[in-house]
């Protein structure tokens, strides 16, 4: 069960914007590894089975090839590893592009369990009434990729080849937005702007609810503060030099404890769970 789920909309949308824009801004091996590591963990707690596994293996195929062609396009760095037609292959190239294949693995994983926790119906919840075409178009846009993936499957099990999936799949794509189109018409939607709508979820932020945004807060500006501070740095070029001291680790450790949030907030619930289940 995902009871990181169970928070308000607003509180998961400022645990994903921290992450990615943390994890975007430095750019640092170890807060990498964390941001890759965590995701799997939330993407594997989220989805599991074969479909979860797959997923995170073609995200890590993707940072051998980001490795391999950052080494074949850029030739810099003093650590050469071989020649290839003529051009060097640096490992400080090697090692730069497996660090952006990293990043966006990472970042594919967090969308994806984005996708999976942020509903279209909590987006419109969320920004509704303050943004409305923004939040209808977003939740349209995320409602799309998995409604072609099954018109996909369905499609190919009628046809014997191959031949003629994209024009379906064009076609039914635009069926049914005319479709949703038409009904929202019908129901009058955007006919009564000052009415406000409603949703099936609550709006009302819990006791738990600032609880977490306060520790997503704090954590993310206490390791952003100790990072500045410290003397970590990486030296990406013309050879890789890293350098740490205590002010990182601890910065790493807020980072950590941060992207682990909801990993750690399942662990705890399923532990508590497990307990008053012994009890009865």
């Amino acid at each position: 069960m995902n009871f990181f789920n169970n928070f308000h909309p607003a509180v998961i949308v400022l645990y994903f914007m921290a992450v990615l824009a943390i994890s975007i801004i430095i750019f640092d091996p170890v807060l990498t590894g964390i941001f890759l590591v965590s995701q799997m963990l939330l993407y594997l707690l989220l989805k599991g089975g074969a479909d979860g596994y797959q997923f995170i293996g073609k995200c890590l195929c993707l940072i051998l090839v980001c490795g391999g062609i950052n080494g074949l396009v850029n030739h810099r760095g003093i650590s050469v590893l071989f020649y290839l037609g003529g051009l060097p292959v640096t490992g400080e190239c090697l090692f730069y592009g497996c660090m952006t294949g990293a990043l966006l693995a990472a970042s594919l994983l967090l969308f994806g369990c984005y996708n999976h926790i942020m509903t279209s119906e909590k987006i419109m919840s969320l920004f509704g009434n303050r943004l409305p075409h923004f939040s209808l178009v977003f939740s349209m846009a995320l409602r799309l990729i998995p409604k072609v993936k099954r018109d996909y499957e369905r499609i190919r099990e009628t046809r014997s080849r191959q031949t003629g999936i994209l024009t379906a799949l064009v076609g039914l794509s635009l069926e049914d937005s005319l479709e949703t189109g038409v009904v929202m018409g019908y129901r009058g939607y955007g006919k009564y702007p000052e009415v406000k709508r409603t949703s099936i979820y609550s709006r009302k932020m819990r006791g738990r609810d600032w609880g977490l945004m306060a520790v997503i807060v704090m954590t993310a500006m206490t390791g952003i503060v100790l990072y500045v501070l410290s003397g970590t740095d990486v030296l990406y070029f013309p050879y890789v030099d890293y350098k740490m001291d205590f002010r990182g680790i601890a910065a790493y450790l807020c980072f950590g404890v941060l992207f682990l949030l909801p990993v750690l907030i399942n662990i705890t619930e399923e532990l508590r769970w497990k307990a008053i289940v012994s009890k009865i």
